[in-house]
């Protein structure tokens, strides 16, 4: 039960007005977020806070722009984006090859890892991925981890997609996990780090996937807004970009 409030917490949908200037803006930079993805992006204290907010905080700051979040499911987020109902997304998002079919992408700002996890207490250690078979693996809808499962563990027999139990988002995947609806639960490397850390929950690694994911800043298709946020990238350079990932990863 102390999981499952702890996880609760990561539940809220607000909207957060950010203002990066001390003028108000006329046009405000409408942003979608999914906050239940730490350390990039989640709720602490009432606020959303993390890796991707200090990062656009800091563009708005340079560029004296004003922005407003609202709150959506991983899909969901993903979807105001490509039909234009918010300017830019960002929760820990996966650039892949068939969201750049819709999403325009900022150049990478992170290279994260995969874990599959467990409950401590059931010590599920993954030697083999034919082990796979015996568990109830779970991740939210849409996730860049369908690609892994379709093209690497199905055609090895590994696992079949079929057999994913898809939430929402994240918080809800951890609560089937924590309630014993499912047995491993696919998240980001540093999403473990900030679950066993910042948030103390009983979970560890049964598998890590080896290889790299880079994560982005999901635009609209033909954002100026995009070209503009890459500017800014390559104007705060990667010993800054890094301390600042540092200091939520560390």
């Amino acid at each position: 039960m102390r999981l499952l409030k702890i996880i609760s917490i990561l539940l809220a949908s607000l909207f957060v007005l950010g203002a990066c200037s001390k003028e108000e803006q006329s046009n405000v930079i409408k942003v979608a977020v999914s906050p239940a993805i730490p350390p990039m992006l989640f709720e602490k204290d009432g606020k959303y806070t993390g890796v991707d907010l200090e990062i656009f905080e800091g563009y708005c700051k340079s560029r004296g722009c004003t922005f407003k979040m609202t709150a959506y499911d991983w899909l969901g987020m993903l979807g105001a984006v490509t039909s234009g109902q918010a300017d830019v997304a960002f929760s820990g998002i996966s650039i892949t090859d068939k969201r750049k079919e819709v999403i325009d992408f900022s150049k990478p700002y992170f290279t994260s890892t995969w874990d599959l996890i467990s409950l401590q207490n059931r010590n599920i250690k993954i030697a083999d991925l034919s082990q796979l078979q015996k568990y109830t693996i779970a991740y939210p809808t849409g996730s860049v981890f369908d690609d892994y499962v379709k093209d690497v563990l199905q055609p090895k027999g590994y696992y079949s997609l079929d057999r994913v139990k898809l939430y929402p988002s994240p918080t809800e995947a951890l609560i089937a996990l924590q309630n014993g609806n499912v047995d491993l639960v696919f998240v980001d490397s540093v999403m473990l780090q900030s679950y066993q850390k910042s948030l103390n929950l009983p979970v560890s690694s049964s598998y890590q996937v080896v290889g790299f994911d880079n994560l982005g800043f999901a635009f609209k298709k033909g954002s100026k807004l995009r070209d503009d946020f890459n500017l800014y990238l390559s104007e705060l350079g990667p010993e800054k970009l890094k301390a600042i990932i540092n200091q939520w990863t560390k």
